[in-house]
């Protein structure tokens, strides 16, 4: 594979010239006088050749030390060490037998131990990273107590388990429906309980399907599973609101901030069904012109949450950067200047975010540093 020296700025985030002034967001803001820099790293990968545009599930070990991706053409698990940047092991999966992964792994999650939980909508298991099945985990709602016998959903949307293994978590869901709410199932009894997550209901207003035969395509909203710092967070992308559910001691809480930069969520009426892929992004743009919050990350070394935001259209996309202390608190709101696309692929480590990114032929990471 062709090696490149590091380059200081990709293309697409060439006008941030470096450093990034914020806009101001009031008073009490912590983010008020925030400057940024980017750096691009590439990824040392040895002598191995593969498609760095394959990766499908990535996922960090819990010391935050090794970088997991899934590569999906070869059914493999590619460990990089974050420290020195480089590709130290490639792990084969099987897709036949008794060890077999998911055929599509829709969901990737690194555990303790070197256990990785993986999932698609017809199956779920944990395994070792020496390519063992150690447990197949059945899902499906006939293999469950608890829920409504009437009931018909699906529970493999954004399936996760909790870091002890014990508590499969999910946002059950129709293939065309919306979500249930929050599913809390016991991986040892195999009951489960449905809660209710209603004040991200209005996301389904904010996402729009084409559908042509036995196909269908969704773009806009959706609501979000995420494990951040030991708390699953469930979010969307059309409203600030959010939930956390502390899997320790089986408890839900509703979070809402008082966002002076941005809208708190999304507002008119945009239709929900529409008759052509061209009309779909054609409303997809339109939602777009308003904020959109995207994932939530810690930041152990400030013991602080960060979480990103983007409006505008594809000419035009403003980016912003949201702060909130340990319990949830906003503490400061800023527009990044000069970044003029979302980032996505993204994690935090060591007080700095990292965006995965293929630069010609190379893995990098492109590495932004906070200052403020």
């Amino acid at each position: 594979m062709k090696k490149l020296l590091p380059i200081l700025l990709l293309s697409i985030l060439a006008s941030c010239g470096g450093k990034g002034n914020s806009e101001k967001a009031g008073s009490k803001n912590i983010l008020e006088d925030l400057t940024y820099s980017v750096d691009t790293l590439i990824l040392d990968v040895g002598d191995e050749i593969f498609n760095p545009g394959s990766y499908y599930g990535r996922d960090l070990s819990e010391d935050l030390a090794r970088l997991y991706f899934f590569y999906d053409p070869e059914k493999e698990i590619h460990e990089y060490d974050l420290a020195n940047l480089k590709l130290v092991k490639i792990h084969p999966f099987e897709s036949d037998g008794p060890n077999a992964i998911p055929s599509y792994i829709n969901y990737f999650q690194a555990l303790p131990k070197q256990e990785f939980f993986m999932a698609d909508f017809a199956k779920a298991g944990i395994y070792s990273l020496e390519g063992k099945q150690i447990r197949n985990l059945r899902i499906q709602l006939e293999n469950i107590t608890g829920f409504d016998p009437e009931a018909t959903f699906s529970l493999s949307n954004n399936i996760h388990l909790s870091p002890d293994k014990k508590k499969i978590i999910s946002l059950p869901k129709n293939f065309e429906g919306p979500v249930e709410g929050l599913a809390v199932i016991d991986s040892e009894t195999m009951n489960g309980t449905l809660k209710e997550i209603s004040e991200l209901e209005l996301t389904d207003k904010y996402n729009v399907t084409f559908k042509q035969g036995n196909g269908m395509t969704r773009s806009g909203d959706f609501q979000t599973l995420q494990l951040v710092n030991n708390l699953f967070f469930i979010h969307s992308g059309a409203t600030s609101d959010i939930y956390t559910y502390d899997w320790q001691t089986d408890s839900l809480r509703h979070h809402s901030f008082p966002h002076q930069l941005v809208a708190k969520s999304k507002t008119g009426d945009f239709p929900t069904e529409v008759d052509s892929h061209e009309r779909r992004i054609e409303v997809m743009n339109e939602m777009r012109k308003q904020i959109t919050f995207e994932d939530f990350y810690w930041d152990e070394t400030r013991n602080l949450y960060f979480r990103l935001g983007s409006m505008g259209t594809e000419k035009d996309t403003k980016v912003f950067l949201f702060a909130y202390d340990e319990q949830l608190n906003l503490v400061g709101e800023t527009r990044l200047k000069g970044m003029e696309s979302m980032i996505y692929r993204t994690f935090l480590r060591n007080g700095k975010l990292y965006s995965y990114y293929v630069v010609e032929e190379n893995p990098a990471l492109v590495q932004f540093t906070f200052d403020f």
